[in-house]
């Protein structure tokens, strides 16, 4: 899988873009690494916003992501043909928007008199999302093309303790990684292949891939944690993983190879989605300490 600046053209409106490109390729099977390439950066254009973050991408090209204003509120946005939209909940004091499927439906979490909680928008109709646990948190991270999401509930201040769910026609099914502590399905493409991270008894992070009933662990290799964002209907999978030099990097996992993202100059790179042809966005940092979202196309040639 290789990646270059395709469609940047499309969304140069409002983004920016650079040219440079150069790629390690390395066996089947082992982590190829993309040191330098062609991406689009991605900042809501809103005076003294210091921090956007590419959540998804759909197949026609629409992004949707998350940003936060100087006074610290965070929003949610869609970006489609160069055009910004701002998404806040009804009352809400904080929307986070963590996807958005071929049909324009999106899901998130909110915060609302101290209370989190998960939704989905459908058809401009706002569905709240609350896992049945008494004092509990709501996130809602992924959502189908069918309209099911996934999210964890937990408690306050204990995340890594959560508990992951699958919420179909307004109907909880619990997703519990075996033996591990926490568990945290990010995405799927139907109930029967869904995606995430858990957090197991040694305190560490692992991806995993559940499908048909049975669950797979995911990890980068030779990293020290590694967590599942997303997955597209090819099955290719994307998330972010830890080297053994403490860095955070992004990956892609296709057919069985891996491929690392690390945008130039970033001091953090994270991949969070990814569409059918496999055109990745997310999030990278700077030195000065500014967080930047990012669109990074695959080379189809």
């Amino acid at each position: 899988m290789k990646y270059k600046g395709i469609a940047i053209v499309i969304l140069s409106v409002s983004l920016a873009a650079t040219t440079s490109a150069q790629e390690q390729i390395g066996g089947a099977g082992t982590p190829n690494s993309i040191a330098k390439n062609r991406f689009a950066t991605i900042d809501f254009p809103s005076p003294g916003v210091t921090d956007t973050e590419a959540a998804a991408i759909t197949p026609s090209g629409v992004i949707a992501g998350r940003y936060m204003t100087p006074d610290g509120q965070h929003h949610g946005f869609i970006l489609e043909k160069g055009k910004y939209t701002s998404f806040d909940v009804p009352g809400a004091t904080y929307t986070d928007l963590a996807w958005i499927n071929a049909s324009g439906d999106i899901v998130g979490s909110y915060i609302s008199g101290g209370v989190g909680h998960g939704y989905v928008v459908s058809g401009g109709k706002l569905t709240t999302i609350d896992f049945p646990r008494p004092g509990g948190v709501t996130v809602g991270f992924g959502i189908s093309n069918s309209g099911d999401a996934v999210g964890v509930g937990f408690v306050p201040v204990d995340f890594n303790h959560g508990q992951g769910y699958l919420f179909r026609k307004g109907e909880f099914t619990l997703i519990d990684f075996p033996g591990a502590l926490g568990t945290f399905p990010t995405m799927l493409i139907d109930p029967g292949r869904i995606v995430g991270a858990y957090f197991d008894s040694s305190s560490t992070d692992h991806g995993f891939l559940l499908s048909n009933g049975q669950f797979s662990t995911i990890d980068f290799p030779d990293s020290t944690l590694t967590w599942i964002t997303g997955i597209n209907p090819k099955g290719d999978i994307v998330g972010f993983y830890n080297s053994k030099d403490g860095k955070q990097h992004g990956f892609v996992l296709s057919k069985g190879e891996f491929v690392s993202i690390d945008i130039p100059g970033a001091t953090l790179t994270e991949a969070n989605g990814l569409d059918p042809q496999g055109d990745v966005v997310g999030r990278y940092v700077t030195p000065d300490g500014n967080t930047h979202g990012y669109f990074l196309a695959r080379d189809l040639n």
